[in-house]
Parts: C-alpha cells; sequence; structure tokens
C-alpha cells in the first residue's frame, strides 16, 4: 500500500506557499491505519519505548494507536496554552511563523 496516494494535499493552505499534507483519509481508513500502525512499528523496538508522543493534533491517534498495540501509553505535545497544569515549554520556527509546544510535567 502507498500511503502517499491516500494523504490528500491542499496547496496554499493554511498560507500561501505551504502545501498541507492531510491524513484524514488514512484515519478513515481501517485498513490504511492498520498499515501506517505496522510501517511506523518498523522503525523501533517496542522494548525501547516507555510511552508514544503524539504531537499536535495528527500524532494523537498514531501515537494511540501505537500505545494500544504495544500495551504503553500516550502523552501528549500540544500547542500553548492547551494543557492544564504544570507544563514544560519549548520553542520553534515554522513555516509561517513561531510556535511553542508544552508537554504536561508528570507526564515526563
Amino acid at each position: 500500500m502507498n500511503l502517499k496516494n491516500i494523504i490528500a494535499e491542499y496547496p496554499n493552505f493554511p498560507k500561501k506557499g505551504i502545501l498541507f499534507r492531510d491524513i484524514s483519509p488514512i484515519l478513515a481508513s481501517p485498513s490504511a491505519l492498520s498499515y501506517m500502525v505496522d510501517e511506523f512499528s518498523k522503525r523501533f523496538h517496542a522494548g525501547d519505548v516507555d510511552v508514544f508522543a503524539g504531537i499536535e493534533s495528527r500524532g494523537f491517534p498514531l501515537a494511540c494507536a501505537l500505545g494500544l498495540k504495544y500495551n504503553k501509553g500516550m502523552i501528549m505535545i500540544r500547542k500553548q496554552g492547551k494543557l492544564p497544569g504544570s507544563t514544560v515549554k519549548k520553542a520553534y520556527d515554522i513555516e509561517y511563523g513561531k510556535a511553542i509546544m508544552e508537554i504536561q510535567k508528570n507526564a515526563i
């Protein structure tokens, strides 16, 4: 299965010059999602993983699916201001500006 053929592409979204790759069609297809999880699983040894981290927000479904497959937990890395409690922050540059991501301190 070639996942590139399933991913929808939207040029100039959310801003001109950005090519947005939409994974919603993969998530809507049980066979494509299962294939994606299996392919990601080839890239690590489950014994080396304590928890799967999903990055806002497209990473959440994959991290959850991998966590379920390997009986591991899942933690969220989210945009600033979306998580309750104490967080650790990291600023970074993106194609169209700057952003800050956070993770809950008690998750690490």
